[in-house]
């Protein structure tokens, strides 16, 4: 009886551990649902390149509640990437509102998935340095950046402050599945490949 009880909590332990290892689906999506079955939710193609499509939509089954749109990727007619797009923050000329989202998110993402891998939120190192610049200098290349990577069960997670103009910004949280570094390898084989056969 001993060995049957120790046997199903191992099982049990192991079950546990293997579901705490598998990459989330966020907003209600499922990996690898088909480009069909994105369209009957609401979703639209807005573009078509290297075999990646993307598609856009308003609504999710899990709504994010400060989303305003949903972005996702699809390869070989499959899910692989989806992205939260929030509502813009308005006349927050120092980013004190869009910081304080940021913040927000990043401290629920560590909760679940522990500390971000990577972090890098500062700004002000080009053109844009007084504080009421904040969004300019997301904006601008090399200026300043507010992004956080986490690293989870083969995929990556991201939260990202994004600049738009003078006191105008806006968050994004994206999930790239394991099955988009797939994707992305696949990709860039052919195109190497390809490649080879120009010369």
């Amino acid at each position: 009886m001993r060995k049957i009880f120790t046997g199903l909590l191992l099982a049990l332990v192991v079950k546990v551990s293997l579901a705490a290892d598998t990459f989330p689906e966020p907003f209600g999506l499922t990996w690898e649902m088909s480009e069909a079955g994105l369209k009957k939710i609401g979703f639209a193609q807005i573009s078509d390149s290297e075999g990646l499509k993307v598609f856009s939509s308003l609504s999710v089954p899990k709504a994010w509640s400060k989303a305003e749109n949903y972005i996702v990727v699809t390869y070989k007619g499959k899910l692989v990437k989806a992205v939260a797009v929030s509502k813009k923050f308005t006349d927050d000329i120092y980013g004190s509102e869009g910081k304080s989202v940021y913040k927000q998110v990043k401290n629920l993402l560590a909760k679940k998935y522990g500390s971000p891998s990577e972090q890098y939120e500062t700004v002000g190192r080009k053109l844009y340095d007084d504080s009421d610049e904040f969004y300019q200098c997301l904006e601008y290349s090399g200026c300043g950046v507010y992004l956080s990577f986490f690293n989870f069960a083969g995929g990556m997670i991201s939260v990202q402050l994004n600049g738009k103009q003078r006191g105008v910004g806006y968050l994004t949280i994206g999930y790239e599945s394991p099955y988009f570094s797939i994707a992305k390898k696949e990709i860039e084989r052919g195109n190497i490949e390809s490649d080879a056969d120009a010369f």
